[in-house]
């Protein structure tokens, strides 16, 4: 990629300890199932986070998206498979999240 190339991927967020237990076949049936007071717990917090797209795609998220996803995470009044959308763009050798809202 270019610097200032972006991109905009959309899926259900699941933090990567959860990721670790998850057969890469069945990331997206999982992902749906995966709670929101899961991804909240302090360990998962720290672990950081991935989206989990159609077809088991998984993208794996920046440090600075962590946050971000958090405050959306307390905001949610679902109790499991919360979908968000986040925006990055390339920053030197890596993508960075610039935004992350509801998908």
């Amino acid at each position: 990629m270019r610097k200032n190339e972006k991109e905009v991927l959309d899926g259900y967020v699941v933090d990567i300890i959860c990721l670790r237990r998850i057969s890469p076949s069945q990331y997206t049936n999982q992902a749906s199932e995966h709670s929101t007071a899961c991804a909240l717990m302090d360990h998962c917090v720290e672990s950081g986070y991935g989206l989990i797209g159609e077809n088991n795609e998984l993208k794996l998220l920046d440090p600075k998206a962590t946050p971000r996803i958090v405050a959306l995470l307390k905001q949610t009044d679902k109790d499991k498979g919360v979908r968000l959308r986040v925006e990055r763009e390339q920053n030197d050798q890596e993508m960075t999240t610039t935004k992350v809202s509801f998908a």
